[in-house]
């Protein structure tokens, strides 16, 4: 596969591109993965996600973090739209649109609803590194359906 056209052009410091070499979306034992010619890539959902659509809360973009906290989110690059896989997860695998504005402007994939991100200190065949408690979690393929905006807002 090659890279999307809109992430061709020039790179900005922190702000990695995915790979160029993304085929499809697989199963890695029980998680969900993106396949490679060299191997898969854990796939990475932002946990705290559920939580604010659930209570109502603004969700920020990477764009509106503090400065200080940029440089983490940024390791984490959105999944884009990959060509159907020979065996489908089990999940809906869907397109998200992304701000065309934005630094990161690819169509995003989502996977029962949440939003997909590769690590990008992570490589094909080796083990994760990506996961942090309460922030990052792998996908698992029995990930439950991320409620939509449609859901009601409820909380403490």
């Amino acid at each position: 596969m090659t890279r999307p056209p809109h992430a061709t052009g020039s790179r900005r410091l922190g702000q990695p591109l995915p790979p160029a070499d993304l085929l499809h979306l697989g199963a890695d034992g029980p998680h969900l993965s993106v396949h490679t010619p060299r191997g898969p890539l854990a796939l990475y959902r932002f946990t705290p996600l559920q939580m604010a659509l659930l209570t109502g809360d603004t969700i920020l973009t990477a764009a509106q973090w503090p400065e200080h906290l940029k440089a983490f989110l940024y390791q984490y690059v959105p999944l884009p739209v990959l060509p159907p896989a020979p065996h489908p997860p089990p999940g809906l695998v869907h397109a998200q649109a992304r701000d065309p504005h934005g630094l990161r402007t690819w169509d995003h994939t989502t996977y029962q609803g949440w939003p997909l991100y590769l690590y990008a200190h992570d490589h094909p065949g080796q083990a994760p590194g990506g996961e942090v408690p309460h922030l990052f979690s792998r996908v698992r393929l029995d990930q439950a359906q991320l409620p939509g905006p449609h859901h009601r807002a409820h909380g403490p």
